[in-house]
């Protein structure tokens, strides 16, 4: 299972639409996870400190339910004392995603079978038969995701409910800056930039984890801990994901660990200058080695999770 950058799922909405009645792996577990009691969501909060300046953090996923929402006080105070709300990318943005939707695709008749090892284009046909027609002018990156959102789709998740689009959505209400750590095109040259052999590995590992039921069953869990505010759960469970294998070690390193580093200093920029932050990240950004409060601890920033 790969975590979902909010570009992602803001374009692959399409796509999910297309493979979401295709296939449920396990059902039984998605059974179970259907029966799970719904209640608010705690979310992870972490509180960061330096030279008198205090910003908040708190942990984003993507795809949610409106069950989730309203969230504790705690996160309802740390919101209403910013004036400037930071996220990875302002998804609400019709534009830039248009604008970055070409860095996803192939171009000059090239397509997505030409680029993948012929046991994943096989395994790729077999799970959404002729629809996979509809996948060739795709890069592996937007096909996995779109696949993941397809599944989750049906248990219920909303990429319209994404903690980060909600604070962006209220935060352009409340008339507070919206600042991107990163931007579109940025996050498209990333996905779109990976090698023939990262991408394969991404989608392959994709299909094969929907099939045996560790798709649905890790992100489950991933979303139950950040429910709960378990950090310790989310940063052990982000740990399995990236070492199952050498493509997954690959492919987290470039979603998450290359990308924290330039996050972190443009957070530290804007405390400098007075900003009062309230920041929306990925949950998987937050919690374990070389993550955003990692880091921020490296650099001697006082961090501390506010349960």
């Amino acid at each position: 299972m790969i975590p979902t950058l909010p570009l992602l799922r803001r374009l692959s909405q399409g796509l999910a639409a297309v493979c979401g009645s295709l296939l449920i792996a396990g059902s039984v577990l998605a059974e179970g996870a259907s029966r799970t009691p719904e209640s608010p969501a705690r979310g992870v909060l972490w509180e960061v400190v330096q030279g008198g300046q205090t910003a908040y953090l708190f942990g984003s996923v993507h795809l949610a339910k409106k069950s989730f929402y309203p969230f504790p006080e705690a996160v309802q105070q740390a919101y209403q004392q910013a004036d400037t709300l930071a996220v990875e990318v302002d998804s609400s943005d019709a534009q830039a995603n248009l604008k970055a939707m070409p860095l996803l695709m192939y171009s000059g008749g090239d397509k997505l079978e030409n680029h993948l090892q012929k046991s994943t284009w096989e395994d790729l046909r077999k799970t959404v038969g002729a629809a996979s027609a509809q996948f060739q002018p795709l890069k592996p990156a937007i096909v996995a995701t779109g696949l993941m959102m397809g599944v989750f789709s049906q248990l219920g998740y909303d990429p319209r409910l994404g903690v980060d689009l909600h604070f962006i959505e209220r935060a352009k209400k409340d008339k507070k800056t919206v600042v991107e750590l990163e931007s579109m095109e940025f996050q498209a040259q990333v996905l779109g930039g990976l090698s023939d052999e990262e991408g394969d590995a991404m989608l392959a590992q994709t299909l094969s984890a929907m099939k045996n039921g560790e798709a649905l069953r890790d992100t489950q869990f991933m979303i139950d801990a950040w429910k709960r505010g378990d950090a310790e759960t989310l940063a052990s469970i982000m740990e399995d994901i990236a070492n199952k294998d050498e493509g997954s070690r690959k492919t987290m390193k470039a979603l998450l660990d290359d990308r924290n580093l330039p996050m972190v200093e443009k957070i530290l920029s804007m405390m400098d200058n007075g900003k009062r932050l309230f920041i929306v990240v990925g949950a998987g950004h937050l919690s374990g080695k070389n993550s955003l409060t990692d880091l921020l601890r490296q650099r001697g920033v006082q961090v501390r999770q506010i349960k």
